[in-house]
């Protein structure tokens, strides 16, 4: 049994709807935003019909990007340095896994034991995070 386009009885063409939901999705965008940016391009939306495209077709289409991000590896460590940022010093930790991939970073304005540690502890849930997704794709 062959499923249907998801895209069917919609007005709008399924390239302005998922330019739509990618806007939204990749971007700070409003629905407002996206609504305007589609009226500079000719195309009159209302943005309750964006959030309705954003509801109904972001869940796949962020599961379909998920596929082909890379995931962090188990191997990873954190190098610190300092910046200038502004004008002003700052710190600057990075974990940084096996692959090159930044796990997380955190900027601060001193080097204290408080912000390490937090940073250390949301370093190694998102590490957690990307395994245990890693882990039910297979």
């Amino acid at each position: 049994m062959s499923r249907g386009s998801p895209f069917k009885h919609h007005r709008f063409p399924r390239d302005v709807i998922l330019c739509s939901v990618r806007w939204h999705l990749r971007y700070p965008l409003s629905y407002q935003d996206v609504a305007d940016l589609l009226e500079e391009r000719g195309i009159t939306v209302d943005r309750s019909t964006v959030y309705r495209w954003v509801q109904k077709f972001g869940p796949e289409i962020t599961r379909q990007t998920e596929k082909h991000l890379h995931r962090a590896s188990l191997d990873w460590h954190v190098d610190e340095t300092y910046l200038r940022v502004g004008g002003k010093w700052r710190h600057l930790w990075r974990a940084v896994d096996a692959n090159g991939q930044m796990v997380d970073f955190r900027l601060t304005a001193r080097r204290h034991a408080k912000a390490a540690k937090a940073f250390l502890n949301r370093a190694i849930e998102r590490v957690r995070l990307h395994l245990a997704g890693h882990n039910l794709h297979r």
